[in-house]
């Protein structure tokens, strides 16, 4: 059985070597039918043509529309039957737990040789969940790698954080995240209160 696959990723060279690897170790198995390298892109692809599975990165921050996890949730309540692979250098546990929880089927890590990666498509489309070996690691030993991590933000206010750390302002992510700038005002207000002296001053953003 042939499925049908979209891969987005904001680096079109990463995009690229996903597309041909794919191609070259599983053929016939997947069938790639576009390659998008922003939220803008994704969502217009997906209404023209919804796929059996999708090839994500995490964090795409060009296009209007959000990333993070205000995408994959949107993503997973607008197509339900469309099985989702998120790829991503994050690995903090808060934030693989929540992608799990959204009801994601397999999380790539991007450290991971990317011959890697399919043997992890090629298990969620047999309908088994995917977890790299190093995102097993983290969450077995409850690692806290990240400051923020250490300061036990919930997953909304390490989104906020994140896209502060990204240069955007309360209102562009309060628009990006489709809430209120008085909510998002408050996330990262609570968010600095949690982190006190460990936020740094000038914050670094992982992929």
């Amino acid at each position: 059985m042939r499925h049908t696959l979209v891969i987005a990723d904001d680096h079109p060279a990463m995009a690229w070597a996903a597309g041909q690897l794919l191609n070259q170790q599983t053929a016939p198995a997947f069938e790639v039918v576009a390659k998008v390298h922003s939220t803008d892109e994704l969502h217009r692809q997906l209404a023209i043509q919804p796929c059996d599975l999708l090839l994500t990165d995490f964090c795409m921050p060009r296009g209007q529309q959000p990333d993070g996890l205000a995408m994959v949730g949107w993503l997973r309540r607008r197509y339900p039957n469309m099985a989702i692979v998120v790829m991503t250098m994050l690995n903090t546990p808060s934030t693989l737990r929540a992608l799990h929880k959204l009801g994601v089927q397999g999380l790539f890590d991007k450290h991971a040789r990317l011959e890697t990666l399919a043997q992890a498509m090629c298990s969620v489309a047999r309908g088994r969940f995917y977890l790299s070996e190093g995102f097993a690691r983290v969450l077995e030993t409850d690692a806290r790698p990240l400051k923020w991590e250490q300061a036990e933000l919930s997953p909304r206010e390490q989104e906020v954080m994140r896209l502060i750390g990204q240069g955007l302002s309360g209102r562009d992510i309060a628009r990006k995240l489709n809430r209120s700038e008085k909510t998002i005002s408050r996330h990262k207000r609570t968010a600095m209160d949690k982190l006190g002296d460990a936020y740094p001053s000038s914050a670094s953003h992982k992929r």
